[in-house]
């Protein structure tokens, strides 16, 4: 009887548990914050989204009443908006488990030089009474560019394959989405004549030097001289490879823990991962053409299209084979030969004119096209790269990394960044001033300084005891500092960071 009577007692404090969980999800408010405070246009802009973000997924359906009030701007002369707003108010819907839902602002006129012109919006009323305005209750349109002051910022990576790597601008609050299987190769438009690799696909290369003529080299061939290279064993030791054919070669050269290399005599088959222009595997390119070899690339691995588990990633597919590849360059242009490694009767060459507003102009091998990827230098400031690899040394081991959840700087830009690690009398994020900026500490030469430091690997959460500082190429300071990895179901590659203009 006691042990019936106990065993009703156990059921019924899980139940009162289980109950109390729900509630304390409806204990949560639901408020609507709008994403940034102030979003600016540029005089190409046509219409730009107004984006609210909430608390919590909306459990009902229902609008979201936003007001404007506009400075040296006329509602159907100057701007409109998307769900209609001519009566003054915007009703904007929300579908029952909505995260976030948005606007568009329509720009009929740009604002006359010198002259001021914006649109205010505001939150203004719900049709559920229990939703609520959060702290950033306004937004502030601009009809020309202005420095963003602060915001929350979901990033669009896409998910557990990460398909998406994300270019961000701080000063426009702007982020731009590239598949990262888009490009493989990418050409510096500065005074160097340098070649970048992908990577966020894990392309790989290696040259074959002493040769140009790019249609005699195959599988089959033999190397014009032996490579003295190292590898791990099977103990993930390292042991010294010396390879005499291509065939040997392409077992050692895609991205991974067997990768081939040798960092004491400088031979690397990927960029360092600081990204400095010294640092590619592909030597600078002469403009005397005789001095530029061919090269074999591998090119990565395919993104996989089945979802991970809910809390895991799944981001290196099938690998996507090899090609050869020779560059030549006239100072001001690059001309690439390239070809299947098995072809030896003919190739396909393109050139590709500088365009100095960019850092580098990307390059497809496989559709054999110049690929948009990289906004103009001076409009993006972070790359949440999604996936990043290397060959390096990690914790002792010398081999091809790859790592997820990988964020870089504009380096080549001019933008400069440093790490705040909070112990002692330095101050918290929220804390964080114009005053405590460091100028001594920005670093201009490493675009990795952020990498995966901002999270915990190990233990599935955020790094809360860091953050980061930027100066951007226009002289705008900001603060940032990574809140989440997932989305609210739990899955991966959904960023979320906070920042701040200071």
């Amino acid at each position: 009887m006691r042990k019936t009577i106990i065993l009703k007692a156990i059921a019924l404090l899980l139940v009162i548990s289980s109950c109390s969980d729900d509630e304390g999800q409806d204990l949560i408010d639901f408020t609507v914050n709008f994403n940034s405070e102030t979003v600016s246009t540029t005089e190409k802009d046509t219409s730009v989204d107004v984006q609210l973000n909430f608390s919590r997924p909306a459990s009902e359906a229902g609008t979201i009443s936003i007001a404007y009030t506009a400075t040296n701007a006329e509602y159907g002369t100057d701007f409109t908006t998307t769900p209609d707003g001519e009566s003054g108010t915007i009703a904007v819907a929300v579908a029952k488990g909505d995260h976030s839902a948005s606007f568009t602002f329509n720009k009929l006129s740009n604002a006359i030089e010198g002259s001021t012109k914006s649109v205010t919006f505001s939150i203004g009323s719900f049709d559920q009474t229990d939703w609520k305005q959060g702290a950033k209750a306004s937004a502030l349109v601009s009809f020309t560019p202005i420095a963003s002051t602060n915001g929350i910022i979901d990033s669009e990576n896409g998910g557990s394959n990460i398909p998406n790597q994300v270019y961000f601008d701080f000063s426009s609050a702007t982020q731009t989405a590239v598949r990262r299987d888009t490009w493989e190769i990418a050409f510096y438009n500065g005074t160097e004549n340098r070649v970048f690799l992908n990577p966020a696909l894990a392309v790989s290369a290696v040259e074959i030097t002493g040769e140009t003529d790019l249609l005699a080299i195959t599988e089959a061939s033999d190397l014009p001289e032996p490579m003295e290279l190292t590898g791990l064993n099977a103990m993930f030791q390292p042991e010294a490879v010396t390879v005499g054919t291509v065939s040997e070669l392409l077992e050692g050269l895609p991205v991974g823990y067997y990768q081939y290399g040798n960092l004491d005599e400088g031979i690397s088959f990927t960029d360092n991962a600081e990204g400095t222009l010294e640092g590619t595997a592909f030597s600078e390119v002469s403009t005397t053409a005789t001095e530029n070899y061919v090269y074999i690339l591998s090119l990565g691995y395919e993104i996989p299209t089945k979802p991970a588990e809910t809390g895991s990633i799944a981001t290196t597919g099938d690998q996507r084979g090899y090609m050869k590849v020779r560059v030549l360059s006239d100072g001001n242009s690059y001309t690439i030969q390239y070809a299947e490694l098995a072809e030896t009767e003919s190739y396909n060459e393109v050139t590709i004119s500088k365009d100095a507003a960019y850092n580098l102009t990307a390059f497809s091998l496989t559709n054999g096209e110049t690929i948009s990827v990289e906004p103009n230098k001076d409009q993006w400031d972070i790359n949440l790269s999604g996936v990043f690899s290397y060959y390096g040394d990690s914790g002792g081991l010398v081999a091809g990394l790859t790592y997820s959840d990988y964020v870089l700087h504009n380096t080549l830009g001019n933008v400069g960044l440093y790490q705040v690690t909070i112990e002692g009398d330095v101050p918290t994020y929220s804390n964080f001033t114009m005053g405590d900026v460091d100028e001594s500490a920005f670093v201009f030469d490493n675009r990795a300084v952020v990498g995966s430091g901002w999270r915990d690997a190990f233990n599935g959460v955020i790094n809360e005891n860091v953050y980061y500082v930027l100066k951007d190429a226009d002289g705008n300071y900001y603060k940032f500092d990574f809140t989440d990895y997932k989305s609210t179901e739990g899955e991966r590659g959904h960023y979320q960071f906070t920042y701040e203009r200071l």
